[in-house]
């Protein structure tokens, strides 16, 4: 008979164990970091790096303008080619190719805007990728009365 109750104690001792066991795994498996953070915090560095460049460029001068104003303002009125200028600005930033961020410059006429484009695109690095950040700054024109807006898209890709 003792050894039946024996054998019920290590039956039971084992069950726990097993439970023991299967609790600390799944603990373990939950409290790992996961993919999408680093993901997000790679995302939410490219947002700052974005905004930090537009808010730049955005800048009040002594003139009460900035030098993005005068792109879209030049670019609209004299045809100014935005997107080179908006190249040779990012190229003296730390954050060209040699980081590994690339980016993708739009210039829209929010005011008037029908699905195309009126400035083309610049991205001398190609389509972004599906996970590519965008963010937006915009540019108020008032011309003898009328006001148009213009968004400056910016999208922005880490490799």
């Amino acid at each position: 008979m003792k050894k039946k109750r024996q054998g019920q104690m290590h039956t039971i001792e084992a069950l726990l164990a097993l439970m023991l066991i299967i609790g600390v795994v799944a603990f373990a498996a939950r409290s790992a970091p996961q993919e999408t953070q680093v993901e997000s915090s790679v995302d939410t560095q490219l947002v700052l790096y974005g905004d930090d460049f537009l808010c730049i460029l955005d800048m009040e001068r002594e003139d009460h303008k900035s030098w993005l104003y005068d792109q879209v303002n030049g670019t609209v009125k004299s045809g100014w080619i935005f997107a080179t200028n908006f190249s040779d600005q990012w190229n003296q930033t730390n954050l060209t190719d040699k980081k590994g961020i690339f980016y993708k410059m739009e210039l829209l006429n929010s005011s008037s805007y029908e699905g195309n484009l009126p400035y083309p695109p610049d991205s001398p690095y190609g389509d972004p990728p599906q996970n590519a950040v965008t963010v937006t700054r915009l540019v108020t024109l008032v011309e003898s009365g009328t006001v148009k807006v213009y968004e400056v898209r910016l999208t922005l890709w880490y490799l």
